[in-house]
């Protein structure tokens, strides 16, 4: 899966087209199912009108629960934050439309660009997760 200045490897279960979300200029998003779960998984690309770290504070400002943002590396970002949580959202059939979110903010530049995995807590496939968030990378 690859999109404007960002590239990504999926299971071939989930099945990606182009996708623009409000706020956003470009992006893509996959659906589909890891095992018997469904993940949503999208990435959207802007470009950063405030500072860094307050986007990635929007990203999580409305997310019911969440563990304390962390840096990590991503390729070809100069700097990227880490979110991890749960969001309130019925799109997965999760108990009590609870779901769990894996948040990657990265930017290059002015780029921002965010990762967004989404699962059901209740299938307990986080650790089936975190290949695809390991080849998240930005191409500049």
């Amino acid at each position: 899966m690859t999109g404007d200045g960002w590239s990504l490897e999926i299971p071939d279960s989930l099945i990606a087209k182009p996708h623009k979300a409000w706020g956003y200029d470009s992006g893509a998003i996959a659906r589909g199912w890891i095992g018997e779960s469904p993940v949503t998984v999208i990435v959207q690309v802007m470009e950063l009108k405030t500072g860094f770290n307050k986007w990635v504070a929007e990203v999580g400002a409305w997310w019911l629960e969440q563990e304390p943002p962390r840096r990590i590396t991503v390729p070809g970002a100069q700097d990227a934050v880490r979110l991890e949580g749960f969001v309130e959202f019925d799109g997965l059939g999760a108990a009590d439309d609870r779901e769990h979110c894996i948040a990657i903010c990265a930017k290059h530049g002015r780029e921002a660009v965010g990762l967004t995995i989404r699962s059901r807590p209740e299938d307990r496939v986080q650790h089936m997760l975190e290949p695809i968030v390991q080849s998240f990378r930005l191409i500049k």
